[in-house]
């Protein structure tokens, strides 16, 4: 395996890492893509996807090397590159899970807006996890 493919593959694994740590923040939890309610959830392949997307891009960003034809350069893998692949796709995976949680927030206020106020229903979609919110939402009269 030569020194590019390497890097590349430590970085992948590094950003792998970093949204699969973000999978255990929140209440998301260890789940596999599923649609539930009419919202689809990518669960933690998704997440580590993303990990593993975001860290590549902000390293080829940073790095700006050529690593493909006749002027390829060699590579090198700091320290640094490591914990900003770790970082970067903690935050890119933790991005996107705030971008979904505000879709279904979105979706569950939509429909309790056209239901009869419920106050229990009110606390439960205050207080609970996004697609808990949307079920009190859709469970209103």
């Amino acid at each position: 395996m030569t020194a590019t493919v390497l890097t590349i593959v430590i970085l992948l694994v590094c950003g792998a890492a970093g949204g699969f740590a973000n999978v255990f923040i929140g209440d998301s939890g260890l789940h596999l893509p599923r649609t539930e309610n009419g919202v689809w959830q990518p669960g933690f392949i998704g997440t580590v996807f993303i990990g593993i997307a975001a860290a590549l891009g902000s390293w080829a960003m940073l790095k700006g090397a050529v690593i493909l034809g006749p002027s390829a350069q060699a590579m090198s893998l700091s320290t640094g590159d490591i914990a900003n692949a770790l970082v970067v796709g903690f935050g890119g995976a933790k991005w996107w899970k705030s971008e979904t949680e505000k879709d279904v927030l979105q979706k569950a206020a939509a429909i309790a807006a056209t239901k009869t106020p419920d106050v229990n229903a009110a606390t439960a979609i205050a207080t609970n996890s996004p697609m808990q919110a949307l079920a009190a939402a859709m469970a209103m009269k």
